[in-house]
Order: structure tokens, then C-alpha cells, then sequence
């Protein structure tokens, strides 16, 4: 007999409007498997079972009334990021340096995905203000891990809601990406993560002119990841960057729509670093060729906008200038609660003038312009999500501060322009190395808005590589 987590979300969703299963006996499913299997994982910072089950039977009395169009995730569980507002639930945005936070009402993003009828587990584990591209917070104690090697991680700053996903203890993931933080973890996880075009997801009550993150979602399979998206769109512009409402057409939708042309597909490996592991070579190789026999055309090229001393002075200087502003107010005596990475990056940022943070706007406003015009005269890019599979917990750290921070741009440095650019991308699974461990490829629009070509074009190499029923240990236990 099929458990409850081994039905896909789309599946799951359908289940509850038919009444097939009910949405207390789905909660509670999910809320024993984290409390059997979640700990090693390191995958949540706090679970919230009496609300699950308080909203899930609200959610058996409407749909005892048929199903719900205004509310399509109506009992579905989830559980969201420990960095977004969530109204009546304890955020800690992964720092002990500073106190819960129990808001009134739900960030943009959030709230539209509750308002669709989920059911809140609790929230993911995520690293000190999402910073690192590896999860580990002194909030749960433990680093999040692959599910598929507990000695590796899980990546970062999704690497909890990665985690939980890969094991089957959430349906679908609720994530942010800033410089791939979606991405990378759902490649180490074996998932498919989706960083959506700028405006896609509103980034309220945080918008800036320097929006590079953005909400999105983690799951096992494109239909899922498109289902969760969906529930997140804007509905009503009202904020810096929003795109309009796509006039009825869902994203889901877009995953049953194969490419109606020959797509012109750039590829590269290079990063401006050393080169990716081989596998991760092999990887890109095996997808490209699944493409051409899919019809499409492979064209490669040298990567439009390698990172170099000045975008990577640029990169760092950015963030530290966001993290020194976001700690202004910072009691003294709190500093020293703060990780290390954490105060390396408020160090770096006191330190920068108005005149300096500028110039680091400045050079990655550049950066990205020659990365969108590079990818200009094709429909999308290949490439890999990062330089190698999931690394050993420590590996960042194996030296100074500074020296990580370099060692994880380099890990990650094929993730970061689609977020200053603004462009679509989508992390998938290639296959699991020889090791084990899952391997991701990231296909990326060439243009905003291109969110529906990725997913139809995933969707297609998802039946073409067959990586849905690959899972952990856990999934079976």
C-alpha cells in the first residue's frame, strides 16, 4: 500500500478535494514522521503540530462542502522558511543574537500560500540571516544535512526545507534565494528548486531597489514545485518590481506544454574558478545530450560573465553592506551571539563607505548586464548549479573566515547573477554519482518572464531522465 508522503503534492491535493483522505490523517502522517525522522536531519527549527492539526480540521469542515477553487492547496502540509514572517509563529531568523519574532501578519509570500488552504508543520531550518551557502544555526544545534550522507550538507539558506522534502516529511518546500539558495540545496537534495523571475513573488514587507531575493518553491517534482509557485504569484501589483497577474494561466499548467519550437540552448562550465568536478561535467554533458534528442539546439559557448577580482570584491562588499545596515541597531552585547560569518560580514560592511557600497551596486549592475546580454541571443542557458555535489560538513571552513566565504562563491558561483539580473532559473536532478550523493543542472531564461519555457522544458526532461522515484533511506522508513 502507497504511505500518504509518497503521493506527489498534485496527487495529494487531489486526494483531499475528493475526500479520498482527509486532512487530519495527512497532517498527522507528516507530524509523525518528523518527529521520528526529523533530528538527525536537522531539518526544522520548530514544529508547530497543534496548529497543523487545529488548521487541518478547519480544512475537513470546508472541504466536507465540496472543493474549494479560492483555496487550491486547502489541507495540504507545508512548512515555511525560518526567515519570513509567519503570523502567530515564532520566526528566529536562524540567530540567537536576537529575540523571536511572532508577527501579526504573514510576509507577502507566505500569506498568499496559507491563504490558499495549507496547513503550517512549523518552520525550516535556515542559517543566521540566511547568509551561507550551508545550514547551521545555534537556534536548532546541528547543521541540516542530505538526507542522502547525514556527514554532508544540505547546503544553504534552504537547506531545512530541502532536507525535510528529500525525506518526505513536508509535500513541498517554502524557500528564498538570494544568490541560490534555493538552488543549491534542492541539487544537493536531489529536487527540483525554482528561482522565479524578479516580481514574480512579491518581496514584501521587504522590498528594496537592490531586490535580489526572492521566495520559491522546493519539491520532488517539476508538477509540484510549479503547484506550490502558483500559489505564491501576485495577484494584485502593489510593490516595487511585481509583474502583473498572467491573465489565468497557471505554471502548473505550463508543465503539460512541451516547447511549440527548436529552443537555442547555451552551455558552459566555466565560472571564473577552477572548473567543475568531473561528474558534475559528466552531468551537464548527459543533459545536453537528452536535449538535442528532445530537438532542441546546443550551442556552446564561454560563460558571458565569469567572475573576476572585481565582481567578487563587488559581491562581498554588497552583502556586507547589507548585513552592517540590517545590524545597525544591534545592542553591543549581543554581537558576540552572532556567528562567525555573520560578524565577518557586519566587520566588512562597517568598514565601507556610502561611496563604496555604491561602487559595489555599481559593478554588479554591470556584472549582470553582460550576463543578460550573453544569454540574449539564445531561448535559455545549461549549466551547473554548483561545482560539485553536496560537501562534508566543515568543508567551508577548513581556514580563516575570509577564505571560507571565497570557498563558497566558488562552490555556488553559478547561482548568484540569475538573482541580480532577475532572470528565471530552475535547479533539476541530472542523476546520483557514483557516491551516492544527487546531482543538480540549472537551466535559466534568457529574458524576465521566461518562468513557463523552464518549466515545460524541465517537465520534459524530467520523463526523459526519470529522477522522481529516486529517494533517501528515510523515505522508506
Amino acid at each position: 500500500m502507497t504511505s500518504l508522503h509518497e503521493l506527489t503534492a498534485v496527487e495529494q491535493r487531489q486526494a483531499l478535494s475528493d475526500r479520498a483522505v482527509g486532512a487530519v490523517e495527512l497532517a498527522e502522517h507528516y507530524i509523525d514522521r518528523i518527529d521520528r525522522l526529523a533530528g538527525p536531519l536537522g531539518a526544522f527549527a520548530l514544529t508547530t503540530p497543534e496548529l497543523a492539526l487545529q488548521e487541518a480540521e478547519a480544512a475537513d469542515r470546508q472541504l466536507a462542502h465540496g472543493p474549494r477553487p479560492d483555496r487550491p492547496l486547502l489541507g495540504l502540509p507545508v512548512a515555511f522558511k525560518d526567515l519570513q514572517a509567519i503570523a502567530g509563529v515564532p520566526v528566529t531568523n536562524g540567530s540567537t543574537a536576537i529575540p523571536a519574532q511572532t508577527a501579526a501578519v504573514n510576509a507577502a509570500a507566505v500569506g498568499r500560500i496559507r491563504s490558499a488552504g495549507t496547513v503550517t508543520l512549523g518552520t525550516t531550518h535556515a542559517p543566521e540571516f540566511g547568509i551561507p551557502c550551508y545550514t547551521d544555526s545555534a537556534v536548532v544545534g546541528r547543521a541540516a544535512v542530505t538526507p542522502y550522507d547525514l556527514s554532508r550538507s544540505a547546503s544553504g539558506s534552504s537547506g531545512g526545507a530541502a532536507g525535510a522534502v528529500a525525506a518526505g516529511l513536508i509535500s513541498v518546500g517554502h524557500g528564498s534565494d538570494g544568490a541560490g539558495s534555493i538552488r543549491t540545496p534542492a541539487a544537493v537534495c536531489g529536487l527540483v528548486g525554482i528561482k522565479p523571475s524578479r516580481g514574480v513573488v512579491s518581496a514584501a514587507p521587504v522590498d528594496s531597489f537592490f531586490a535580489f531575493s526572492t521566495d520559491g518553491p522546493l519539491a520532488r517534482n517539476v508538477a509540484d514545485a510549479a503547484l506550490l509557485l502558483d500559489a505564491m504569484v501576485v495577484e494584485q501589483v502593489g510593490g516595487l518590481y511585481e509583474l502583473p497577474p498572467r491573465g489565468g494561466s497557471s505554471f502548473l499548467a505550463a508543465t503539460t506544454q512541451k516547447p511549440g519550437r527548436t529552443l537555442r540552448i547555451a552551455v558552459w562550465t566555466d565560472s571564473g574558478f577552477d572548473g567543475p568536478e568531473p561528474e558534475n561535467a559528466l552531468a551537464i554533458d548527459r543533459v545536453a545530450k537528452l536535449l538535442e534528442e528532445l530537438g532542441h539546439e546546443l550551442v556552446e559557448v564561454s560563460n558571458p560573465a565569469p567572475w573576476d577580482s572585481t565582481g567578487i570584491d563587488a559581491f562581498f562588499d554588497y552583502i556586507a553592506g547589507v548585513v552592517s545596515g540590517m545590524l545597525a541597531g544591534l545592542p553591543p552585547a549581543a554581537v558576540p551571539s552572532l556567528q562567525e560569518d555573520t560578524r565577518w560580514m557586519r566587520e566588512r560592511g562597517d568598514r565601507l563607505s556610502a561611496a563604496d557600497f555604491v561602487r559595489s551596486a555599481t559593478a554588479l549592475a554591470a556584472l549582470s548586464n553582460r550576463f543578460i546580454a550573453g544569454l540574449a541571443p539564445f531561448d535559455l542557458a545549461l549549466t551547473p548549479v554548483s561545482s560539485g555535489p553536496a560537501v562534508p560538513l566543515g568543508y567551508f571552513h577548513d581556514g580563516g573566515t575570509e577564505a571560507a566565504m571565497l570557498r563558497m562563491l566558488r562552490w555556488s558561483a553559478y547561482t548568484p547573477l540569475q538573482n541580480t539580473s532577475g532572470l528565471p532559473a530552475i535547479s533539476i536532478p541530472s542523476h546520483v554519482t557514483p557516491h551516492g550523493l544527487p546531482l543538480g543542472v540549472q537551466l535559466t531564461g534568457a529574458r524576465v518572464g521566461d518562468d513557463p519555457i523552464l518549466l515545460g522544458l524541465a517537465a520534459q526532461l524530467e520523463e526523459s531522465i526519470g529522477w522522481a522515484n529516486r529517494h533517501p533511506p528515510q523515505w522508506l522508513e
